[in-house]
């Protein structure tokens, strides 16, 4: 399965006005992007011979990028509604695209209103649904305290998040779930949740996203998807190893792959971040034993884009994706969207750059074919 992935708030706002003052611009905060501009471009991808989409978070949420879930049962109504959600799935499937919305299940937004509860409420029932150290203090995603960790062993959160996922696919048809920092959440809540998924659609797809790099390891102990000491240990000595480095060491390859082999089991397909420290490189040759284990891909919503890191290689990376049994290209690569500024020139938000507006321009057109060309392997 080839793989579109959109940013929705980076993509369309169904107005070909209001899209041609925002292309290449960037934000910290909304720019536009909507259901009903996703909608509106399903031709211009299945076009592109894509089999499916996947979705950034679309859910309630307290920021434009959709990782704060608010609501797990809403549309929020930046993106639109839950009508046009159901719209754009029978939309998309009519073409033949599958659609895959992304899931998180570590976290919420502070101001969700049951972290709301436990924060001010001692007794508040909610109380246990997230990990509290202390009266006030407690686990977040990586430390950042406006995304409050969930405590994924209870069995109220298991069966809250199970029934929400469950949701979407009654109701909607979607096909598949990209899981958001899947390392985090308890691997009894996957086991359920994705059981329960299956029970549905034995077809249904998931997208885990199995990311160690980057994560320091006083974080590591909110990692409880490893039961097993002598693995947790191995693989604590493997992201030792990588402190200080840049996140495509060798090292660094090495803890992705361990924790490939550990979710292997319960995801078949998971996002294959070491196959992307390949590509990065170059190493096309490292590719061919993960072809068929993962997703690969160049490039994502939280890396710089390979159109930035290695301009005049991209076609080349273009090709190798197209010849993966199950590959994942981000918006804007066939265009060659890129960046203005390198990420370590930011303090913060230095994921903005990666996150520019899609340029829907009639010079881009060659482009689409040029891309298309590559990525079908040659053949049109």
């Amino acid at each position: 399965m080839k793989i579109y992935q959109i940013f929705v708030d980076r993509f369309s706002t169904d107005n070909a006005h209001k899209d041609a003052r925002l292309a290449f611009k960037t934000s910290k905060t909304w720019m536009g992007g909507n259901l009903k501009g996703v909608i509106s471009k399903l031709g211009y991808i299945k076009d592109m011979s894509f089999d499916a989409i996947w979705l950034t978070p679309i859910f309630s949420t307290s920021d434009y990028h959709g990782y704060s879930t608010t609501d797990f049962y809403s549309v929020d109504r930046h993106f639109g509604s839950n009508n046009t959600l159901k719209k754009l799935v029978d939309t998309a499937h009519s073409i033949g695209l599958k659609v895959i919305l992304d899931f998180v299940a570590n976290h919420v937004s502070y101001k969700h209103p049951f972290f709301v509860s436990a924060l001010k409420n001692g007794k508040s029932r909610y109380k246990k649904w997230f990990v509290f150290d202390g009266k006030d203090n407690y686990m977040s995603f990586l430390g950042f305290k406006g995304l409050p960790k969930l405590n994924t062993k209870n069995k109220e959160v298991i069966d809250y998040l199970t029934e929400a996922g469950l949701f979407w696919i009654n109701n909607f048809g979607i096909d598949g779930y990209r899981l958001d920092h899947a390392i985090g959440p308890s691997m009894e809540f996957w086991k359920v949740f994705t059981e329960a998924c299956k029970k549905v659609d034995r077809n249904f797809a998931f997208l885990p996203e199995i990311w160690l790099s980057g994560i320091a390891p006083k974080y590591l102990n909110t990692l409880w998807f490893l039961e097993d000491e002598t693995k947790k240990n191995a693989l604590l000595e493997l992201v030792n190893k990588n402190i200080g480095k840049a996140w495509d060491e060798i090292q660094s390859a090495k803890a992705e792959e361990f924790a490939m082999e550990l979710f292997s089991r319960l995801f078949k397909t998971p996002l294959d971040f070491s196959s992307n420290l390949a590509i990065r490189r170059l190493k096309f040759d490292m590719l061919e034993k993960r072809r068929k284990k993962g997703f690969i891909f160049a490039d994502n919503h939280d890396m710089q884009r390979i159109s930035w890191l290695i301009p005049d290689k991209t076609n080349s990376v273009v090709r190798e994706l197209g010849k993966a049994q199950n590959s994942i290209v981000y918006y804007g690569t066939e265009i060659g969207l890129s960046q203005k500024r390198d990420f370590s020139r930011l303090a913060s938000f230095s994921d903005i750059e990666c996150r520019r507006f899609m340029a829907w321009k009639k010079d881009n057109i060659s482009k689409v074919k040029k891309f298309k060309y590559n990525f079908l392997g040659n053949q049109l």
